[in-house]
């Protein structure tokens, strides 16, 4: 960005909240963007990424509601201007599988029409969250649509509850200790695994890790690369500049400082442990 451009004016809002108590192993929590952006567009780059997230989006042109799948690279880049109004339903990695049956295999690097995919549902969803007045009356508009699903979702899957642990584990995994634990050959928990997230484990894994060691660096700027490696399980400072270029498609370094244009957006990297209680203001 030169001197001549102008720069982005931001009054952006994020809010996030857990789901109800029967919701928490399908729904990790829900989220909104939601504000003004001034002056020129805020692009930010949008690298590899482990959820499942249905996001309805309300500011501008028609209501309209996308289903995006893992991310294993950097394909798009964000670019915001204007009214933004996005609420966003950010699944526990099996938990869009589980609640709608949809094999997420055909989800990963990829975002479709939610209509197309999840019918009905989503569109009563769509128009009940558009006429809300507040984010704290979507939370509960959405708990109790999807309440009605959990009777009927598949439940007791042990390679399910496997990819959750990934996440809340931040990456920090062996994939061979969790087929071993759910009585399956690492070949039938590799094809099970990619069923539910979309993406084989050790790549979830990875990936995984490679968001929380974002998300470290943006809450805790004073800590070093190095010691973020170290705590998020990386094996050397390498290890995670190497996992930088593959799935971010720079430095870590100078990816940071990208992200650093739009703070309020940092809950894209949210890892499991980010939000302990319900929150209904930014």
């Amino acid at each position: 960005m030169n001197d001549q451009t102008p720069r982005p004016i931001s009054s952006l809002t994020t809010r996030l909240s857990r789901p109800a108590e029967r919701l928490r192993s399908f729904v990790w929590c829900y989220g909104q963007n939601s504000g003004v952006v001034r002056g020129s567009p805020i692009v930010l780059p949008l690298p590899a990424r482990p959820k499942n997230v249905l996001t309805f989006f309300f500011a501008s042109g028609p209501a309209r509601s996308l289903v995006h799948g893992p991310q294993s690279y950097q394909q798009v880049q964000i670019s915001l201007i204007g009214s933004v109004d996005n609420f966003t339903i950010h699944f526990q990695p099996s938990g869009l599988y589980r609640l709608f049956g949809v094999p997420m295999r055909e989800f990963a690097d990829a975002s479709h029409d939610a209509e197309g995919i999840l019918g009905q549902i989503a569109i009563s969803l769509r128009g009940r969250l558009g006429e809300a007045v507040s984010f704290a009356e979507r939370v509960r508009l959405t708990d109790s649509l999807l309440l009605e699903l959990v009777d009927s979702a598949w439940s007791g899957d042990p390679v399910g509850a496997a990819a959750n642990h990934v996440f809340a584990a931040h990456g920090k995994v062996r994939v061979g200790a969790m087929a071993a634990a759910c009585n399956l050959s690492v070949r039938q928990f590799e094809r099970r695994f990619q069923a539910n997230t979309g993406l084989p484990p050790k790549l979830y894994a990875r990936i995984t890790r490679f968001n929380a060691a974002v998300y470290r660096k943006l809450c805790r700027p004073d800590s070093s690369w190095a010691d973020i490696a170290v705590d998020c399980g990386f094996s050397d400072q390498m290890h995670l500049v190497r996992d930088f270029r593959e799935f971010a498609g720079d430095t870590p370094a100078r990816f940071e400082a990208r992200l650093r244009l739009a703070p309020e957006l940092r809950s894209m990297f949210a890892t499991a442990d980010l939000v302990s209680a319900p929150q209904s203001s930014g």
